[in-house]
């Protein structure tokens, strides 16, 4: 066993009237949620989990309260900064120790943290996966006492998961370090990708406990429209009557940033108490419009999917999507925000003629067709100096290139070429959104690489650039389809209804109410 590391196994496991006991004393919850139980029950035995619980349904628990119940600490790997405050601030109110790790703290800052784990003075520490690459974490972490690993939205670990991240990708190395169980946990996930997360992570003989994906209280629709005006007056309909009617809120998920704030505009030019979050929006702004919208102080957010993780106000009566995105996961996800107190709420998408040549470009950006990053890496060969090196600015590659390259193609390609060893970046790469949409700076910053000789091996970009299209087909298919909307749902994550819902438009007409679109 690796020095510094405790067994949890040879640590008595707290009986149940225990378990309980503190899950009222730190939560003031008289019992567990579906599916909660067995997990906890999992990881104070010492065994390894895996949890697919939905959205709402709280997964921090099931890492939160065996922290409190085991001495040692406990590591979890989260992939926002935002969502790691927000689990701080909830543990930190329970009486739980937590801290996190993240690039924007000084050198003095995480070191204090560091020293606060290694004195057992917390009991939770939240990072992101990135911080197992930095060689001064990976040798603090010898002198930590880690009694549990549990990596939260744990399907960023799969490439057929909606929100790849090669990050996660490494966990596996570093639960091999540990001698302790590991619980993932997320709210989506296909069989395929939960099979995926227990390999990767080498979870062994781990509990799976996969709850229901049936949300009974939701009504699933798709609209279709003819044009952009069409579209525009039909979300203003729904969402003035859900003004009007004033109960609840109302999230507008939107594909780009420039739409909006374009509905953004327009909606707030009607009166409507409306604000906008995007990833370009600075910090402060956006953490501002999440208390406001989280406070009620505006009933209507319009956003992209930057808005979301750690979401969890109970009142939201619809959730409107501008136009579908690329994967079923994605927008169960954000759909799943609407009516987690459990009323009826509605859950509508609106599809134009087009739309999914979005999510197409969406794709070409973010996963380069295999002959275009070849097309790059050529390119880098012949302006390579004799050692290999060269210094460049993305614009000015794409203009080299020619045809259909753009900064975030080539930014995307060079990225590929890293990851497959064929270029070396002297320099941190510009980053990207999940979309493969770069800042718009990102383009003049000069890129220095190492070119190596060889033809590299594009072969995973060949597998994430399939599941990409893969995803994409699926969510073309559930729009188009006139089956049940539910059973679409749930089938694709693996679960059946014998019955019609009775509750998406393909079942019966849609609901009208005073907030109906």
């Amino acid at each position: 066993m690796p020095a510094g590391f405790i067994d949890p196994l040879v640590m008595a496991t707290p009986s149940g009237p225990e378990v309980r006991a503190a899950l009222r004393a730190h939560f003031g919850y008289p019992g567990f949620r579906s599916g909660q139980e067995p997990l906890v029950r999992a990881v104070l035995g010492g065994r390894d989990a895996l949890g697919i619980l939905p959205t709402g349904g709280g997964k921090s628990v099931c890492y939160m309260l065996p922290a409190c119940l085991v001495s040692g600490l406990t590591l979890v790997v989260s992939p926002l900064i935002s969502l790691m405050e927000d689990q701080v601030a909830r543990a930190n109110r329970a009486g739980i120790p937590s801290a996190l790790l993240n690039s924007t703290q000084s050198v003095a800052e995480r070191s204090d943290v560091l020293e606060r784990a290694r004195a057992d003075q917390l009991k939770l520490l939240f990072l992101a996966p990135e911080r197992f690459g930095v060689p001064s974490f990976l040798h603090a972490m010898s002198g930590l006492r880690v009694s549990l690993f549990a990596v939260d939205e744990a399907h960023c670990i799969s490439q057929w998961g909606h929100d790849f991240r090669p990050a996660y990708r490494a966990l596996g190395a570093v639960r091999s370090r540990l001698a302790c169980p590991t619980i993932a946990l997320t709210a989506t996930a296909t069989p395929k990708v939960r099979d995926d997360i227990a390999q990767v992570l080498g979870l062994r003989r781990p509990v799976r406990v996969v709850g229901s994906f049936d949300r009974p209280n939701l009504t699933w629709e798709v609209r279709k429209v003819r044009t952009e005006v069409d579209r525009r007056s039909r979300v203003v309909e729904g969402l003035r009557g859900l003004v009007r009617g004033g109960v609840g809120t109302a999230i507008v998920y939107a594909g780009t940033r420039r739409t909006v704030e374009v509905l953004r505009d327009a909606l707030a030019g009607l009166g409507l108490p409306v604000l906008a979050y995007h990833g370009g929006m600075p910090d402060d702004e956006r953490s501002r419009v999440q208390e406001s919208f989280m406070a009620g102080d505006r009933r209507v957010v319009v956003a992209t999917n930057a808005f979301g993780m750690g979401v969890d106000k109970p009142n939201v009566r619809l959730v409107v999507h501008w136009e579908l995105p690329g994967t079923l996961e994605a927008y169960y996800q954000e759909a799943g925000r609407a009516g987690r107190d459990g009323e009826p709420a509605r859950c509508v998408a609106f599809v134009r003629k087009g739309d999914l040549e979005l999510q197409r470009g969406f794709i070409d950006r973010s996963r380069p067709r295999e002959r275009v990053i070849r097309r790059v890496g050529r390119r880098l060969g012949r302006d390579a100096d004799p050692s290999g090196r060269v210094s460049v600015a993305p614009e000015a590659l794409a203009r080299r290139i020619g045809g259909s390259a753009t900064v975030d193609v080539v930014l995307s390609s060079v990225r590929v070429l890293v990851d497959a060893g064929a270029v070396r970046a002297f320099r941190r790469l510009p980053e990207a959104d999940d979309r493969g949409m770069s800042s718009g700076s990102a383009g003049s910053r000069t890129i220095e690489v190492g070119v190596r000789s060889g033809r590299p091996n594009l072969s995973g970009a060949r597998e994430l650039r399939l599941a990409a299209r893969t995803q994409l087909r699926a969510i073309e298919r559930y729009a188009l389809s006139r089956r049940c909307r539910r059973r679409s749902l749930l089938e694709y994550f693996g679960e059946k209804l014998e019955d019609e819902c009775g509750g998406c438009d393909r079942c019966q007409p849609p609901v009208r109410s005073s907030w109906s679109m």
